[in-house]
């Protein structure tokens, strides 16, 4: 079984973090030549689901309003902008766009910006560093669909880069494995395991003792342990 990539990994990422002016007061930040020559890995698909959705550049700041977003997902809470104009529906179909677009691609990598109600997952307001609701909408969509996410500040961080580029290289080379047996399951966990136990020793080796005592094993079950190693390599 190969264990290198061969082919550059598909990259979703936030349009503003591509260096592209398309936040709301009109600012871009370029965090991908963080990348130095490590970028040269990837191939980069920016997005802007708030320009996708018609908000325009630059435009009132909008805000979730009685809920995360997985609450406006659910029709229980509501997206406006500072004047009080409900947005609700133009971003739900944006971001739904922006995530058929990724996933027709077979784009399973996505880098955000934090604090944006669109596309933050751990916070969605710059204001006073405060949390907000998150995640925001598209965050929740990526989170609902099991994307690597990484957060676009993480790159100024030499340490972080480091990590999120062998992690998102692990990921990506799980994803994709052949894994048709017990054999090959074994073989892609064996690959992984050392890496998986430094990020969730406890999960690490649980997973490891059951793959230790299996007996026959079906598609479903290949696909289960697939999901397992590929939430402890995905976990920030």
């Amino acid at each position: 079984m190969e264990t290198v990539l061969k082919r550059k990994i598909k990259v979703g990422i936030s349009e503003c973090c591509f260096g592209s002016k398309v936040r709301y007061n009109g600012k871009g930040f370029d965090y991908v030549k963080n990348f130095g020559r490590e970028k040269e890995q990837f191939i980069f698909y920016p997005l802007c689901p708030e320009c996708l959705a018609g908000l325009g550049v630059p435009r009132t700041p909008i805000s979730i309003k009685g809920g995360s977003g997985e609450d406006v997902l659910q029709g229980t809470a509501k997206i406006k902008n500072r004047k009080g104009e409900d947005v609700t529906d133009k971003l739900i179909k944006a971001c739904e766009y922006s995530l058929e677009l990724l996933k027709r691609e077979g784009i399973y990598i996505y880098m955000y910006k934090e604090g944006s109600p669109s596309c933050g997952v751990y916070r969605t307001t710059l204001k006073d560093k405060r949390l907000g609701n998150p995640p925001g909408i598209f965050g929740a969509m990526l989170l609902k669909e099991g994307f690597f996410l990484v957060c676009a500040d993480d790159l100024e961080s030499p340490i972080k880069r480091w990590d999120i580029v062998r992690r998102v290289n692990a990921f990506t080379w799980i994803k994709e494995a052949e894994i048709e047996n017990k054999n090959q399951l074994y073989e892609v966990w064996h690959t992984v395991k050392f890496l998986c136990q430094e990020l969730d020793e406890k999960t690490a080796r649980s997973l490891g003792h059951e793959l230790s005592i299996l007996d026959n094993i079906q598609k479903e079950d290949i696909e289960k342990y697939r999901k397992n190693m590929l939430e402890i390599i995905r976990e920030p």
